[in-house]
């Protein structure tokens, strides 16, 4: 199993139906290729986690890197990993203000990594971050299906 941690830079002002057409190509492909993940959007930029068997993750990265909507992609982990950390995402979705104290603390962090501000060693502590962001969310979502349920 695959794990590849990316940054790129994008348009400050992407547009909305922009990045739903991203989001909406992603989860409806990557299931079909085997591919979870995660992307984050923030400040003109994108930080995204895939996983997946190697063949298919590496051809998907080569695709983002020739897509117009993305420049200075660099990669900040690729490692081979056990098991997939984002096991229910086809394609998680964040778009956290730096202007929300909440968001600024957590994802801060990403435009540090868009900006090239990080150490090379960073890319692990970005991996954890976004595992750990997954739980969580993973977390609320089945605390909410169980609300629902009853």
């Amino acid at each position: 199993m695959r794990q590849l941690l990316y940054v790129s830079s994008t348009s400050r002002d992407l547009a909305p139906a922009t990045l739903n057409d991203i989001l909406a190509a992603a989860r409806a492909n990557n299931p079909l290729l085997g591919i979870t993940g995660l992307l984050i959007h923030i400040d003109g930029g994108f930080l995204q986690i895939l996983e997946g068997e190697e063949r298919a993750v590496r051809e998907l990265y080569m695709r983002i890197c020739t897509d117009s909507r993305h420049w200075e992609s660099r990669l900040l982990l690729d490692r081979e990993v056990k098991s997939r950390a984002l096991t229910g995402w086809s394609m998680g979705f964040e778009r956290p203000s730096l202007d929300d104290p909440e968001s600024a603390g957590m994802f801060g962090v990403s435009r540090e990594a868009i900006l090239g501000r990080l150490s090379p060693q960073a890319g692990r502590v970005i991996a954890v971050m976004l595992e750990t962001f997954y739980r969580v969310q993973r977390s609320d979502d089945l605390r909410l299906a169980d609300a629902r349920a009853s």
